[in-house]
């Protein structure tokens, strides 16, 4: 006899009928089907934000240099939208430990992490808070006050966002007029290609050889001797 884990008996799988296993294979069915509809529908608009994410990063590829490959552009984006708040700590936390540890810091740490800071708590929230309004308003998020946000410090959130999605705005125009001079023909100049490979070193050696051969041959041309070249 079946048991649970327990050790009391299992109950009794009942047995349907034909009809009974009809009606319920049926129900599971339809539910099944509308969800692939959803999923369907769904499927659209998801496969369309894909591409024009794709071409976002191809662009930028494009525009940056082929070091910025899409999983450089990828860690960018983490780093702006999700990670910035706890890399910000984390450092924080290991100046500190720094500090009890009687190991030196450098540069403007102290400054920034407080040892020795007289500023006013009013005046820290006020920065801080300005501080995550710009950086909110540089990732186009909602413009309100997040929860936990002080009420008297609502302003200067906001502030902050007005800040940041002023900042946006002008390196994006800025980004646009450095495309269009970047677009612009120059004469005797060829299109810089991303994805040509590097040349090997028999193919360095070559092109050596060849400028070598065209310095002997312009030497000669002017009553040189050619041996004023290395080989």
């Amino acid at each position: 006899m079946a048991s649970t884990a327990e050790g009391a008996p299992a109950p009794a799988k009942k047995t349907l009928t034909r009809e009974e296993h009809r009606a319920i294979l049926n129900m599971h069915m339809g539910k099944i089907r509308l969800a692939a509809l959803g999923v369907e529908e769904a499927r659209g608009p998801f496969d369309a934000a894909k591409e024009e994410l794709t071409a976002a990063f191809h662009e930028a590829r494009a525009d940056l240099g082929k070091g910025y490959t899409r999983k450089r552009l990828a860690a960018l984006l983490d780093d702006i939208t999700n990670r910035l708040r706890n890399l910000l700590k984390e450092e924080e936390d290991r100046f500190h430990d720094r500090v009890d540890l009687g190991l030196p810091v450098y540069g403007t740490q102290q400054d920034l992490f407080g040892v020795g800071d007289t500023m006013p708590q009013e005046a820290k929230d006020e920065a801080f808070w300005f501080a995550e309004g710009a950086l909110v308003g540089r990732r186009a998020g909602e413009r309100k006050a997040p929860e936990g946000c002080p009420p008297r410090m609502d302003q200067h959130f906001l502030a902050g966002y007005d800040a940041g999605q002023a900042e946006v705005g002008r390196l994006f125009v800025e980004a646009n007029e450095v495309k269009k001079r970047l677009a612009e023909p120059v004469a005797d100049q060829k299109p810089v290609e991303l994805n040509k490979p590097e040349p090997t070193v028999d193919e360095e050696k070559a092109a050596e050889r060849k400028a070598v051969a065209r310095a002997k041959a312009s030497l000669a041309a002017m009553g040189a001797p050619a041996n004023e070249v290395a080989a």
